[in-house]
């Protein structure tokens, strides 16, 4: 297992080698680049709203999608809201 930058912990929890993880946040960063309303860190994990266009909702739920798959210790969730598409991500409670 490569180390991880223990900084980040959703990184630490990525079961993704550091091409994938790359590639990953590339792809966040274009979400958040073209559509991100606002961010914001809480307690637990982090809020962030997107506009709530088709396209943007089908990126963010291909990215929540492969998001569950390689980092099983978080909880993902998407909300729909009248004008934005919230994402809500904390640890995931056993």
């Amino acid at each position: 297992m490569e180390m991880r930058d223990q900084a980040d912990p959703i990184a630490f929890a990525c079961s993704l080698d550091d091409g994938e993880l790359a590639e990953r946040r590339t792809e966040w960063r274009n979400l958040s680049r073209a559509s991100l309303i606002e961010s914001r860190s809480t307690p637990d994990g982090l809020i962030a709203r997107y506009r709530g266009d088709e396209e943007t909702a089908r990126v963010l739920d291909a990215l929540v999608a492969a998001e569950r798959e390689c980092c099983p210790d978080m909880e993902w969730r998407v909300v729909t809201e009248p004008e934005a598409v919230r994402l809500e991500v904390r640890p995931a409670r056993s």
